[in-house]
């Protein structure tokens, strides 16, 4: 869509698409406000992804997307030992496979080269591939790292989304909505920042739904110019799931970023570097604790993406 290629896969073609991530979260929001008194103790929430997906064609409108995610990250919080004031930076990490997706896709309308426009659904099923309690040393003693950088949820869930474009004469439009149903209450994993202060403590991580949604436009250049683009995402996770109990610590909350970038064809592959940029936050309180609820966010991140089509 981006690089001036056909968005239909025919049957029997395969479509490769990586996307790496990276954004370091280390600005501190209650509701929709600042609060940087924070900053200065953590967390600092380092997120690296990289998201493998594998697509074919089964007929011109039919296709099957198995989505593969890698992820390395760390959490550090500047904090003091028991029985002492000096304060010290802890760091645990989380790495490894993610929570895999199957999805089929499928185009409403004619899928004719030319034509204007076409809106296409997606429906499937994540796995529960991801380590949902994964661990880091703290104090000398194992405990389960942070629940923003777990690579699973332990949960199987479902998966939708909606997206579509328009040709227009000088640009593209663009968009998609999605969402991750999932009807499982807990991961039975320990809550990271209580079980610091309390090695006893039975507070465990939800197993959340999560949603994002995205409208945005490329604009088209003469030969064989990189095309520029620009997007609003907004993405969160809901304070109540839609299916089945939601107890257990979550971080609800909503993040908008802008999306400049750049993309570039270069013979069956294309390139598109986006930077997103933070511009609204709304941290919202978790109904099942008593505390005013902050999160950490990225002033900004990094998107690096390629795809290439096979088969043809």
């Amino acid at each position: 869509m981006f690089g001036g290629s056909t968005p239909y896969l025919r049957p029997g073609e395969w479509q490769v698409t990586t996307i790496f991530r990276r954004a370091i979260s280390d600005l501190h929001y209650q509701g929709t406000k600042p609060y940087p008194e924070l900053d200065p103790f953590g967390p600092v929430n380092t997120q690296n992804l990289l998201f493998v997906d594998i697509s074919r064609g089964l007929t011109r409108k039919l296709s099957l997307t198995l989505g593969v995610p890698l992820v390395w990250n760390s959490f550090a919080v500047r904090r003091a030992a028991p029985g002492t004031t000096d304060l010290q930076w802890l760091t645990t990490r989380a790495s490894g496979l993610g929570d895999m997706t199957l999805r089929a896709n499928y185009w409403l309308f004619r899928t004719r080269e030319g034509d204007r426009w076409n809106v296409a659904v997606s429906a499937g099923l994540k796995a529960p591939t991801g380590a949902a309690g994964a661990t880091g040393t703290v104090y000398g003693r194992e405990v389960p790292v942070d629940i923003s950088i777990q690579p699973g949820d332990k949960a199987w869930a479902g998966v939708g989304s909606v997206q579509g474009y328009w040709n227009l004469e000088w640009f593209t439009l663009f968009g998609s909505a999605g969402y991750m149903a999932n009807p499982r209450n807990t991961t039975r994993v320990g809550q990271f920042f209580p079980l610091l202060a309390n090695p006893r403590s039975a507070a465990v991580n939800s197993s959340t739904d999560q949603y994002v949604w995205q409208a945005g436009a490329s604009f088209r250049t003469r030969g064989r110019w990189p095309v520029p683009l620009l997007a609003y995402r907004l993405s969160g996770v809901p304070v109540n799931d839609l299916f089945g109990a939601s107890d257990g610590f979550r971080r609800p909350g909503v993040a908008g970023m802008i999306e400049p970038g750049i993309s570039y064809t270069w013979k069956k592959s294309t390139f598109t570097l986006t930077v997103p940029v933070t511009v609204y936050v709304n941290v919202k309180d978790n109904p099942r604790s008593p505390r005013i609820e902050d999160a950490t966010v990225p002033g900004y991140a990094w998107q690096l993406t390629w795809f290439r089509r096979f088969g043809r």
